[in-house]
């Protein structure tokens, strides 16, 4: 089941980042270079992808736009770099929370790729996962 939902992931990761490039150079008018065309393409497959590969247990809605703002927190950042571009940096970040959500919702709900399991078990009654393993004083 985790393949799947990787693969649907980091797909629609793709296609949102070809809807914000052609939402930017056609809806808002802007010069996007090939650069940043490239830039805001790898940034949403990595939403896609990191949402793909997370065993973070939380609700989905919740789940996508956490991982959309803080994957997309180095492409706002970037977006600093340029002057007077503080208001470009703040939608990105929103931007990146509301692709997380699509993208999670395409994967969880509609096309029901659930996440895998975390691989690491923690004991919570704070013993040790082989008792046999642990150092002996």
């Amino acid at each position: 089941m985790g393949g799947r939902r990787l693969v649907v992931s980091t797909t629609f990761g793709f296609v949102a980042g070809i809807i914000c490039y052609l939402g930017g150079k056609y809806g808002l008018k802007d010069d996007i270079s090939t650069m940043m065309f490239v830039y805001i393409l790898v940034n949403r497959v990595l939403i896609g992808f990191v949402i793909g590969v997370s065993t973070l247990r939380m609700h989905w809605a919740l789940h996508g736009p956490l991982v959309g703002t803080v994957v997309g927190l180095p492409f706002a950042a970037g977006c600093l770099l340029e002057e007077s571009n503080l208001e470009t940096a703040v939608a990105a970040l929103i931007l990146g929370a509301i692709y997380g959500l699509m993208i999670e919702f395409f994967t969880s709900i509609v096309f029901k790729a659930g996440r895998v399991k975390s691989i690491v078990r923690i004991p919570r009654d704070g013993t040790a996962l082989n008792p046999g393993d642990a150092w002996r004083a």
